[in-house]
C-alpha cells in the first residue's frame, strides 16, 4: 500500500506537469540520483506535502502507516493487524477513492479489493484470542499508535477517512435476490430504540452498523451562526461566530482561510455543501466535539487564547 499510494501521488503530479525528482541543490537544474544513476523520485511523504493540507485526514491515515511501516517487526505482525485494522480500513478505502477522483470509474479496484472479516473474531475464544495479541503489542509500537493520535484533533481522529471502524450483524430471516452479504445502514433511519439497542449490542462485539456518510444536502445541520449559538448555549461560556471560524479552521474543517464556499471543502462528516445555496453547513457530530472540548476551562482557554467568560453575567 505504501508503494501503491507513492505511485497514485506521482502520477496524480506527473499529470500536472509537476517536476517529482529531487533537485541536486536549491534552484540547481540537476537531479538528485541513486547509485544506478537513475533521477531520485519524490518519496511518499513529500507527495503528501505537496497534494494534500496538513490536518487533511486522509494525509494523516497515510503518515500514520509512513511510521508504523518503520516500526514493524514481522514476528509483531498479528498484533499490529488487531491494533490497526479500522486505519488498514480506511487507508484501503481512501486509495480507491482517491484512485477514482482523479482518474475516474475505469481504473476502480472495487471488483478486486475485498473486506477482510477475521472468522475468529466472530467467536467468544477468537475475540479472547485478539485482545491477547493487542496486549502483545511491543511497548514502541503501542507508544507510536498513541503519540500519533494525540497529536490529531478529536474531530479527525473520528473521521472515517482516519479510522474506518465497523461493527458485524448477521442478517436473518429471508433471503431475496436483491440482498447483498453486507448492508449499510444509515443511523439516522433508526428510532432511538433501535440505535440505543445496536450500540448497546455493539459494545458486547455481536452488533455491527455501517453509517453511510453524505456529502451534500440538509438534515440537522447547522449555519456557523447556529453552530456558534449551541455551542455557548451547551459550554456556558461566550463563544461567537469569530471563535466557530477560527476553532474550524485549527481543526481544517470547512472553506480555508480566503477561499469561498466549495464542494471541495465538504468532507461529510463535519461540513457538508449544499450547491443549491452555496454554502456550507456543519454538522452536529462537529459542534458536539467543540462542546465536549470547550466545556474544560482549561481546554477552553487553550484553545482561544483567552480566559473563558460566562455567557449570562452573573447577577
Amino acid at each position: 500500500m505504501h508503494l501503491a499510494w507513492q505511485n497514485l501521488l506521482h502520477a496524480q503530479l506527473m499529470r500536472k506537469k509537476t517536476n517529482i525528482y529531487f533537485r541536486a541543490s536549491k534552484g540547481s537544474r540537476l537531479y538528485k540520483r541513486d547509485k544506478y544513476g537513475q533521477k531520485q523520485s519524490w518519496d511518499l511523504q513529500t507527495c503528501l506535502d505537496v497534494s494534500y493540507k496538513e490536518h487533511d485526514p486522509i494525509r494523516l491515515n497515510v503518515e500514520f502507516f509512513i511510521g508504523l511501516r518503520n516500526s514493524i517487526e514481522h514476528r509483531f505482525e498479528r498484533s499490529l493487524l488487531i491494533a490497526t485494522a479500522a486505519h488498514a480500513h480506511a487507508y484501503v478505502i481512501n486509495f480507491e477513492a482517491e484512485l477514482t477522483r482523479h482518474f475516474g470509474a475505469t481504473e476502480s479496484l472495487a471488483d478486486e479489493l475485498r473486506f477482510p472479516v477475521f472468522v475468529q473474531s466472530l467467536s467468544p475464544e477468537g475475540m479472547d484470542e485478539q485482545r491477547n495479541l493487542r496486549r502483545g503489542l511491543p511497548l514502541e509500537a503501542k507508544t507510536y499508535i498513541s503519540e500519533f493520535e494525540a497529536t490529531i484533533p478529536a474531530a479527525i481522529r473520528q473521521d472515517p477517512r482516519f479510522e474506518y471502524r465497523i461493527q458485524l450483524q448477521p442478517i436473518r430471516g429471508v433471503k431475496d435476490e436483491a440482498d447483498l452479504a453486507f448492508k449499510f445502514v444509515n443511523a439516522k433511519e433508526l428510532s432511538e430504540e433501535e440505535l440505543a439497542e445496536a450500540i448497546a449490542a455493539g459494545k458486547t462485539g455481536k452488533v455491527l452498523i455501517f453509517e453511510k456518510l453524505k456529502a451534500n444536502g440538509f438534515d440537522d445541520e447547522m449555519l456557523p451562526a447556529a453552530a456558534a449559538n449551541a455551542v455557548q448555549e451547551q459550554t456556558k461560556f461566550r463563544f461567537s461566530v469569530n471563535d466557530f471560524t477560527k476553532m474550524r479552521h485549527r481543526d481544517g474543517v470547512g472553506p480555508k482561510k480566503g477561499h469561498g464556499a466549495s464542494a471541495t471543502f465538504a468532507d461529510g462528516t463535519n461540513c457538508i455543501y449544499s450547491k443549491a445555496h452555496k454554502n456550507h453547513v456543519y454538522t452536529k457530530a462537529y459542534v458536539a466535539t467543540l462542546i465536549q472540548e470547550l466545556s474544560d476551562p482549561e481546554k477552553h482557554e487553550k484553545a482561544l487564547g483567552r480566559t473563558p467568560e460566562p455567557s449570562v453575567p452573573e447577577a
